[in-house]
């Protein structure tokens, strides 16, 4: 009988331990997603405040923009900011004048981003791709010239009809502007299989 007892409280041991562990597990993992949940948010919430003054500012200034790269990638496939994406990626026209440019880009510097701004030159063409930059946010700002039917970037050229006229489009509850064609430049930008590959795949 007292091997018997023994085995029992042995057993009632286990149980308890096994118990304990498991949830011990659970309330880890409740942490843990408690914890990934608000870090997503917060990043989140910090691009959409950067995109939204962004888009303030290039509309007070008069300026044809609309999001490209990642940026218009998650606004086409999910309708919100990919936010393993390194920075926000909007498109614009670049003033003939350079007074005017010039104001624009400060104001995007003095209004939504900060001092840390510098500048890159096209691979294939010598337009420039501003990169701005906050405590934790960069966007960057790919300049564009229209000339004779066609838009001109640092990637390439491409037909005017592709890009213009611009419609509206939703990314993380913002409404911005998008290119006519968006299919035509996310297939320019990440291939044929821009819908269906896995986002983790195109970045």
């Amino acid at each position: 009988m007292g091997k018997r007892n023994q085995k029992k409280a042995n057993g009632a041991g286990v149980y308890w331990v096994r118990a304990a562990v498991i949830l011990l597990i659970i309330y880890v993992a409740k942490l843990t997603i408690s914890y990934c949940s608000s870090v997503y948010y917060d990043r989140e919430a910090l691009y959409q405040g950067a995109l939204n003054c962004s888009l303030q500012v290039l509309r007070k200034h008069g300026v044809d923009h609309w999001l490209q790269n990642g940026t218009l990638l998650g606004s086409t496939r999910l309708g919100r900011l990919v936010l393993w994406d390194a920075d926000l990626d909007i498109g614009f026209v670049r003033s003939e004048s350079n007074e005017k440019h010039g104001a624009l880009l400060q104001d995007l510097d003095s209004v939504c981003f900060g001092p840390r701004s510098d500048f890159i030159l096209g691979a294939k063409y010598p337009l420039k791709i501003y990169r701005k930059c906050n405590e934790r946010i960069c966007a960057e700002f790919y300049e564009a010239l229209v000339k004779d039917g066609s838009v001109i970037t640092s990637d390439g050229i491409s037909s005017q009809r592709e890009l213009f006229p611009l419609k509206n489009c939703t990314v993380a509850n913002i409404i911005a502007q998008c290119p006519h064609n968006s299919s035509f430049y996310l297939k320019e930008a990440y291939g044929n299989e821009w819908l269906t590959a896995s986002l983790l795949d195109l970045f």
